[in-house]
């Protein structure tokens, strides 16, 4: 398996996510999903925008490494989604805790090759390359061949 696999991302990400069921969100995350409703696309893009500008001050400024920046943003949007919105986005139903990282990883990380790409270290731009690559080819896979 490839360092930057997305699926390794995804466990990485998610093998933390007891720390987001702490108690003190824990009763109104339940009371948050019980009326939930999908979040918006259009919520669903500037959550990533907002992140991607977080990656990017963390790796530009402070000298995070991307990749640590991108898990930690996509927990948070996870963590949002899954909390106030009960998993669900709109036009994709109820999804899985590791289908919103990894999409939320995607969409960080090609916000992040639009905005900060040419002031990141090597080793950032090709966490970055990787993954967007993977995703392409996730994608090309998933097409009906004609």
């Amino acid at each position: 398996m490839s360092r930057f696999s997305l699926a390794w991302i995804a466990a990485s990400a998610l093998s933390t996510t007891a720390l987001l069921g702490a108690p003190v969100f824990a009763q109104s995350a339940a009371a948050s999903a019980a009326a939930a409703k999908p979040v918006s696309l259009e919520t669903m893009d500037d959550l990533a925008l907002a992140a991607a500008v977080n990656v990017c001050e963390l790796a530009v400024e402070q000298k995070l490494a991307v990749q640590n920046a991108v898990i930690s943003n996509a927990k948070a949007i996870t963590y949002v989604v899954t909390a106030a919105h009960d998993g669900q986005i709109a036009g994709s139903g109820k999804l899985e805790a590791a289908q919103i990282v990894n999409g939320s990883i995607v969409q960080i990380v090609v916000r992040v090759k639009q905005g900060c790409y040419a002031k990141i270290s090597a080793d950032d731009k090709k966490f970055v390359d990787e993954v967007i690559a993977q995703y392409i080819a996730q994608a090309s896979k998933a097409q009906p061949k004609k």
